[in-house]
């Protein structure tokens, strides 16, 4: 069974499991991220909820392996969960990438295997979040 429900007339064949995340996150950001969106740009505040829900997800750590607790995916699978998060808002859009690559995925290009061992059980259920500096 094909899993393209949301794009049928564009098929870039990009793979089941693309199109399976497209769909999924897709279907949560519509539901849980769009009714958020003007708030969130009005107050200027990030709803916190939605670090947790994209947790359970598994689109946090989508660039790391699964031995440490990632989901063992490419960056061109992040791209689409990234599209599908920003296309319901920017903001939110803007602060997950923040977090699932600038920091989490730096971490796995850069980071020891202590500190990947260390970070990641709370980074990626997003019990800690990293400031940017």
């Amino acid at each position: 069974m094909s899993t393209i429900s949301l794009y049928k007339e564009m098929n870039f064949g990009l793979g089941e499991t693309a199109d399976m995340i497209r769909d999924h996150v897709n279907s949560f950001a519509s539901q849980e991220i769009a009714p958020l969106a003007e708030k969130t740009d009005l107050d200027n505040a990030f709803p916190n909820q939605l670090w947790a829900q994209m947790g359970e997800m598994g689109v946090l750590g989508m660039t790391v392996s699964e031995e440490l607790g990632g989901a063992g995916l490419g960056y061109l699978e992040h791209v689409i969960a990234m599209e599908e998060i920003s296309r319901a808002s920017a903001s939110i859009g803007l602060s997950y990438g923040a977090h699932s690559n600038l920091c989490v995925n730096q971490i796995n290009r850069n980071g020891t295997q202590a500190q990947k061992e260390n970070t990641y059980p709370s980074l990626l259920v997003v019990s800690t979040l990293v400031p940017l500096q």
